[in-house]
């Protein structure tokens, strides 16, 4: 997440043209005008050296500081009208591109809003020529589009992003055609030579700075996003009439600096991804599987098959299948039934590759460029891993319906929307990851803990992950689905009441009902994007939100594990403290809730969980526990989803 201070610095670049506009209006002078932009870069200058980190400058602090630019540009209009177009233009044609190309990667209401807005900037602004690099920005993004998805198939072609594209082209056509009896402004090659130069030496700065610290690698994204944000840069000085503005060329080296950061990657174009398959009884589909990973374009792949204590003939299926394609890298291993998560942890020590890629044996992937696609899209992009879509197929594989997973902002405003949705994961579970994310965080919080993977919860933060633009999977629905069982529920809202309960413990939010139904409503038709949760941070109570949360899975509380974590919250008492010292062998994780729960039923659990059950049931805030146990303790809390509800103080016995 960006840090506060990178927010605020957000803000003061993006409120440049509101700024900017202030001065034109109560400094006639143009010596003075010039001296007070000056002023204002070097503030920003100073406030870019001390930004904590150059990866604070990813690219969703680039999409902050373009969406406040645009509302900027659009209140300075709205406040003093068109004699201030000029200075207006010159933020005008960057927030337009970046806010196509973020439309792109992020298809929300309020990107369509911005765009929007753009438009209108640029269709009540007559400055000469600002038609025709309006027209040439929506051509160039609908044609690199249609290339990267049709003939490089980097990406995938979507309708609605299509329609959005070809929108966008005709109103810019429409636009330019209004403008036609205008006097074009046509560039000299001496006004293109002196605009040029200081673009040009702040692009080099921000390379070799963002290149001295991490190492960048050039990539085609990057180049074109680097290389037309400064034409449009200049192009807008051009425009504007402007020789120079010191201020647009500090936002143009920051917004630079922020794009090599951003859209770079520490991955090599020729990484091995490493494909897990965690199967259970899944021999009438593991060939299907199997089939779609060997047929993909990108060759470079290795699959580890954990065959998790199958009762079916599915060890058979799969020798088979390797003795007939005895080329491909395929590891089979096998274990004793443990659930899936566990499954995936056992094959982490057999992982070569540099992205690692989750595939269960029921599901296929979806084209045959799934791969080339999970690469690229962290190849272009600096970040931890990158969501996809999936497609939802029935047991024959017909298609259902496609869902795409919302989009990502790591923000603490993403934890605020998970948290009134009642902890239940808002994206697709479904993700490339880079190889040592995957074996530190995602191995903790998701194959551990059963948080949704994109939090790091013991470290209070949200991961870097991208709206990658691809179909990765065909899912199937059966009604023997896991989640359709008794049994599934529990397992299921045992990770919800973890991940609800450490992001209410951070966060209360005042009419918590009414926001949950309201944002759920918005979600509903697309919108959510456009709702702010409010809250405050400040522990919330339990007593009303958890039994919510309870009740939205199961219909009664029969379950003893469940029973106790409701009584918990019923029975609070933050103050009142507990001398817990018992005696159990096993230390169970979010990700061994099925074999608990199983031996719950089977009424072979240790006796000493029947007693913290009770302990548990009786609310003490307080757990007085000897030293040497403290670290099991915590562990046995976090497994009961009240791990951050609960203060451990240490006792000598």
């Amino acid at each position: 997440m960006l840090s506060n201070y990178t927010k605020a610095f957000s803000y003061y670049i993006g409120l440049g043209p509101l700024f900017l506009t202030l001065i034109g209006l109560f400094l006639p002078s143009y010596q003075l005008v010039f001296l007070a932009e000056c002023a204002l870069a070097l503030i920003a200058a100073l406030l870019f050296i001390n930004v904590p980190s150059l990866t604070q400058l990813n690219q969703w602090f680039i999409e902050k500081v373009i969406s406040l630019s645009t509302i900027s540009c659009f209140g300075a209009l709205l406040l003093f009208g068109m004699p201030f177009a000029s200075r207006i233009v010159l933020f005008s044609f960057i927030n337009f591109f970046f806010n196509l190309f973020f439309l792109i990667i992020r298809p929300n209401a309020k990107n369509i809003i911005l765009l929007l807005v753009n438009f209108f900037i640029c269709y009540v602004n007559v400055l000469p020529f600002s038609s025709n690099i309006l027209l040439g920005i929506t051509l160039l993004i609908l044609i690199s589009y249609l290339f990267e998805s049709l003939i490089r198939h980097n990406i995938s072609f979507y309708l609605d992003r299509f329609v959005i594209l070809l929108v966008s082209l005709v109103l810019s056509i429409i636009i330019f055609i209004s403008q036609l009896t205008w006097n074009q402004y046509f560039i000299v090659p001496m006004a293109l030579v002196l605009t040029a130069l200081p673009i040009l030496l702040a692009v080099t700065l921000s390379y070799y700075l963002v290149h001295s610290e991490l190492k960048i690698k050039l990539t085609s994204v990057l180049l074109f996003l680097v290389i037309f944000t400064c034409l449009l840069g200049q192009a807008s000085l051009i425009v504007a009439q402007e020789v120079v503005n010191p201020w647009l060329i500090m936002e143009l080296f920051i917004l630079t600096s922020a794009t090599f950061n951003s859209f770079s990657s520490n991955i090599n174009k020729n990484s091995k991804i490493s494909i897990i398959i965690p199967s259970y009884n899944g021999a009438s589909t593991i060939v299907q599987t199997l089939d779609s990973v060997a047929s993909q374009t990108y060759k470079n792949w290795e699959i580890i098959l954990v065959d998790d204590g199958s009762t079916d003939n599915t060890a058979e299926v799969v020798k088979k299948y390797l003795k007939e394609n005895p080329t491909l890298p395929i590891q089979y291993l096998k274990e004793e039934n443990k659930d899936q998560l566990n499954a995936i942890k056992y094959a982490l020590p057999h992982i070569k590759g540099e992205v690692v890629h989750i595939l269960h044996s029921d599901d296929l992937l979806a084209s045959k460029y799934v791969l080339k696609q999970g690469l690229f899209s962290l190849l272009s992009q600096r970040v931890d891993g990158t969501f996809i879509n999936l497609e939802e197929v029935n047991e024959k594989g017909k298609h259902i319906r496609l869902v795409k997973t919302a989009s990502f902002y790591p923000t603490s405003q993403t934890l605020a929307k998970a948290a009134i949705t009642y902890g239940r994961n808002p994206f697709v579970d479904v993700v490339f990851w880079k190889k040592e994310i995957f074996e530190s965080s995602v191995y903790k919080n998701y194959l551990t803990d059963n948080i949704p993977a994109w939090v790091d919860i013991e470290n209070k933060k949200v991961l870097s992950i991208s709206n990658g633009i691809f179909t990765s999977l065909k899912y199937r629905i059966f009604e023997g689905n896991y989640l359709n069982s008794q049994d599934g529920a529990v397992n299921v809202l045992s990770g919800e009441l973890r991940f609800f309960h450490h992001l209410v413990h951070e966060m209360r939010i005042p009419r918590f009902g009414w926001q949950s139904f309201i944002y759920r409503a918005l979600r509903k038709v697309g919108c959510d994007s456009l709702f702010p949760v409010i809250y405050i941070k400040k522990k919330s109570f339990l007593r009303e939100l958890t039994p919510k949360v309870i009740s939205l899975r199961l219909d009664s509380l029969e379950n003893q594990y469940i029973h106790a974590i409701y009584d918990f919250s019923q029975n609070y008492a933050e103050n009142d403290s507990v001398v817990v010292n018992v005696e159990v062998m096993n230390v169970y994780h979010g990700a061994d809730i099925r074999i608990f729960n199983r031996k719950l039923a089977n009424n072979t659990l240790e006796k000493g969980y029947y007693q913290i059950m009770k302990i548990i049931s009786s609310g003490k805030g307080i757990w007085k526990v000897p030293e040497k146990d403290v670290r099991k303790y915590e562990e046995i809390l976090e497994f009961f989803t009240i791990k951050d509800y609960v203060q451990i103080e240490a006792i000598d016995k």
